[in-house]
């Protein structure tokens, strides 16, 4: 390329900066590409997909920004002159009307014409010469390309190739709403080393460039859009929907008209109206609002997403914390130049005002429940199948609700079977589940979760409500984290537990019989997975370590030791690879607590002691539950040495293997029974080298009482009590009403009262110790595992051995603790029996 072509160009391309400033997504590979390029044997070509010279002044722009190669660069290869550094897939042609021409690229003809005579030259140069192609992707304002007015498509990036006029509005006016992607660069030695004659070299690269490009595009941009009136229509066509319509009212042309309307009705109050005028108001809205209440967004993962975003129809299943929770990842996958998903909403959230916002930024809402409903279910169902089987992506959450406790509910299969029969029904597109874990160091709703775990009743959502909790805006809430989990192909998991499912017919009328069963798996894996994408914050450390006391206050000095043991175990004995942990100092991270006023330091002639206030340790029960899965192995093991000096390991097994099922089933851990053996062995180790257990031969032992190490231990051990207290609770009761006397939503119902009660009473700062569904779960794996079943009255009915159980509970619990549950579980309907003050602190 001549010296004065080049530079015009870049004095162009300094031009267009002054208005087009587009966002670049690759921070990562610009990274790598630096690097490249100072290595004297390598080469690096940019690659457009269809150019033009806007795309070539931006690009040009944004390398000399980050300091990488130009494009207008002369390219010299094996001696040959090839041009300047940059290959357009497929031009333009046309005048007026513009189109993709089908001749393959001239220079890339020529690129591959020297690199392959390169390759078969004889001898083989001394530093072979590297050569990197590198796509790159520019979507101008990124918005999905609409069947609307011509002047609206005209502003967005689409599927259509416009003409120069519409290029030019574009340019003008969605200039700084431009998104520019690198992709990894592609080393041509494997096709250099392949012995292809040029002409099959340059077929297979452009063929690799082309699907890239389609790819990238569509988990960029989303899959080509109908207008959403289209898209309501197809529904009402659908076959389901049609049936539905016929069975819903009586025959005759006015009853099929009046369904046809509520048919219409009900698809026009589910579907979305994605506007990405809307979606970038609210990205501006979004970003103030992050900066205004949180230190930042961490976001982990996402370099796993990339790859896995291209070619397939990407579903996301967050865990369900907060109402942020849908605005926050359509915000981050909007900021990781990512396809918007389409969000299942509550039809409660559709509020006047805010609800036509959220439609806009794709939320589509469905009701509570679809019992006794057919037409509605057929339209929801159709249109999740219509969005999923057209490759948009979809985000729904398998709680059903948020949970108020801090933990992970029990995943609800309605959504997840929806997904798996339109799969069914259309498997050409491969299908990936992404698991996302929010980790927040505060919550706005944290005081009516509170409430509601003491009974309060839940308020309904209002548009006073929203303007009422903007107050909050005064406030700070830290950090808030976004990890993005390992993806759970549903091909995959469909092999490994229905493997007839390829034979499997679809139909209107039945569902294969194995359905459910694998709704279960996925149900129960999605959940697995997104707690090993857990994030541990300064907070849910604090959290961890002070609510393991009486008083949930220790001195400083101790604290420190507490936060520097679980952040060694965490790295000594990792839960997972996609779990992140704070690189804060013990020190910093008790600043920070105070910064967030969670904890308070009270100075000491003897040394500071930090606290919690009363209304912080109920608050901190919900950051502290975030993360108990991570070290609860740990904790099972250090309970066991709370009340006993010394336990040989073959009955350490034991314990552990009696109550593993139940706390793995409470607390989504990601092993199998069959593994927990393993890894108490390894927890035994990484204990024993932090000096929390002593090792003899096949005997472990506490460290001496007083020592730092003993009050580690106990602390430790003290963080799964409560766990274990209503699993005894529980099957003491059993024990006092008998088998078959009690069903199981008598017996529910039971242990929350006494669980209630023994709060009360001793002073326990837990709301979620009775929250009844923990005792409905414990109840439900009971009978999973055979220790319960139901009598042909629906009555519990049980052959329990409560002699092993109260021994095993003596050494666990110790007898002041055992006997304060028996006498609230004996005594519930009578008057309070006095109790030791010794029994008292215990229980704390």
């Amino acid at each position: 390329m001549t010296g004065l072509r080049a530079q015009i160009q870049r004095v162009l391309a300094r031009f267009v900066g002054l208005w087009v400033r587009p966002a670049v997504a690759s921070d990562d590979v610009i990274e790598r590409l630096r690097a490249i390029s100072q290595r004297p044997e390598a080469r690096i070509v940019y690659v457009l997909e269809s150019g033009g010279l806007a795309d070539v002044l931006t690009l040009e722009r944004v390398t000399q920004t980050h300091d990488l190669p130009s494009p207008n660069n002369d390219l010299a290869f094996a001696d040959q002159d090839i041009g300047r550094s940059l290959v357009v897939l497929r031009r333009l042609k046309g005048l007026l009307f513009r189109r993709r021409s089908r001749k393959q690229s001239r220079r890339l003809t020529r690129l591959m014409d020297v690199v392959v005579a390169y390759a078969q030259s004889e001898p083989a140069p001394a530093v072979a010469q590297q050569l990197y192609l590198v796509p790159v992707g520019i979507y101008w304002g990124r918005a999905p390309g609409k069947e609307r007015s011509w002047l609206s498509s005209a502003f967005s990036e689409d599927w259509e190739v416009g003409g120069r006029t519409r290029k030019l509005i574009t340019t003008l006016f969605q200039g700084r709403q431009t998104l520019m992607q690198f992709s990894e660069p592609m080393q041509l030695s494997p096709l250099m080393e392949s012995g292809l004659s040029s002409e099959r070299t340059l077929r297979k690269t452009s063929r690799v460039l082309r699907v890239h490009f389609r790819r990238r595009r569509e988990a960029t941009v989303g899959p080509d859009m109908s207008h959403r009136r289209t898209l309501i229509n197809e529904i009402l066509h659908d076959p389901a929907v049609q049936q539905a319509i016929v069975a819903s009212g009586e025959s005759g042309t006015r009853a099929r008209s009046k369904a046809e309307k509520k048919a219409r009705k009900y698809a026009v109050e589910i579907a979305a109206d994605l506007s990405y005028s809307t979606v970038r108001l609210l990205e501006r809205v979004l970003t103030w609002l992050w900066q205004r209440i949180y230190d930042g967004v961490a976001v982990h993962g996402t370099e796993r997403l990339h790859e896995v975003a291209e070619g397939n129809e990407l579903i996301y299943v967050p865990c369900h914390r907060s109402h942020f929770d849908y605005l926050l990842l359509s915000y981050v996958l909007y900021k990781q130049g990512l396809s918007l998903p389409y969000v299942a909403a509550g039809i409660n959230l559709n509020l006047p005002v805010a609800g036509s916002i959220l439609r806009r930024g794709g939320a589509f809402f469905l009701r509570r429940t679809f019992s006794g409903n057919r037409l509605y279910s057929s339209v929801f169902r159709a249109y999740v199948r219509a969005l999923q089987t057209r490759g948009y992506p979809l985000e729904y959450f398998i709680e059903g609700g948020r949970s108020r406790t801090g933990r992970l509910l029990t995943p609800k299969g309605g959504m997840l079977s929806m997904s798996i029969q339109a799969y069914l029904e259309d498997s050409r597109r491969p299908v990936q589940f992404i698991p996302v874990y929010f980790g927040y160091e505060r919550l706005i709703e944290g005081t009516a979760f509170i409430g509601e775990l003491r009974g309060d009743t839940k308020k309904k959502e209002s548009l006073f409500g929203l303007f009422r909790s903007l107050r909050a805006l005064r406030e700070q809430f830290g950090q808030v984290y976004v990890n993005f989990g390992e993806a759970i192909d549903l091909a995959q998991l469909l092999d490994t537990q229905a493997p007839e499912w390829r034979s499997f017919e679809p139909s209107e009328t039945s569902k294969p019989a194995w359905l459910s069963a694998v709704v279960d798996q996925l149900g129960w894996q999605i959940l697995e997975r997104i707690n090993s994408a857990a994030a541990v914050t300064p907070i849910s450390l604090l959290a961890l370590a002070l609510l393991g006391t009486p008083k949930q206050a220790m001195a400083r000095a101790d604290l420190k030791r507490q936060l520097a043991l679980y952040q060694t175990l965490y790295e000594r004995t990792p839960y997972s690879d996609f779990a992140t942990l704070p690189t804060l100092s013990p020190d910093d991270i008790i600043a920070h607590g105070v910064k967030l006023d969670v904890i308070r330091i009270e100075d000491h002639p003897l040394g500071d002691i930090v606290h919690l206030p009363e209304r912080q340790a109920l608050l901190l029960t919900y950051f502290r539950n975030n993360i108990l899965h991570l070290t609860a192995v740990h904790s099972l093991v250090a309970s066991c040495f709370i009340h006993g000096q010394t336990l040989d390991i073959e009955t350490l097994h034991r314990l552990i293997r009696l109550t593993a099922p139940y706390v793995r089933r409470e607390l989504r851990l990601k092993w199998q029974t069959d593994d927990v053996p393993r890894v108490v062995d390894i927890v035994i180790n990484a204990l024993t080298d932090s000096g929390l257990l002593v090792r003899e031969g096949d005997t472990l032992s506490r460290p001496t009482a007083g020592s730092a190490a003993a009050f580690a231990l106990t602390q430790l051990g003290h963080s799964v009590v409560p766990i274990l207290q209503r699993y005894y609770m529980t099957i003491a009761l059993l024990d006092k009403h008998g088998s078959g006397t009690l069903s199981q939503n008598e017996l529910e119902e039971t242990c929350q009262l006494c669980a209630e009660r023994l709060s009360i009473l001793y002073g326990m700062r837990s709301p979620d110790f009775f929250d009844r569904r923990l005792f409905r779960d414990f109840v439900s794996t009971l009978r999973r595992t055979g220790v319960l079943r139901v009598d042909d009255d629906k009555q519990l009915v049980f052959e329990l051995n409560f002699d092993r159980i109260e021994a095993d509970a003596r050494l666990v619990l110790g007898e002041p603790l055992r006997h304060s549950i028996l006498t609230v579980t004996h005594d519930h309907e009578s008057a309070d029996e006095p109790v030791h003050d010794d029994q008292a602190r215990d229980s704390d």
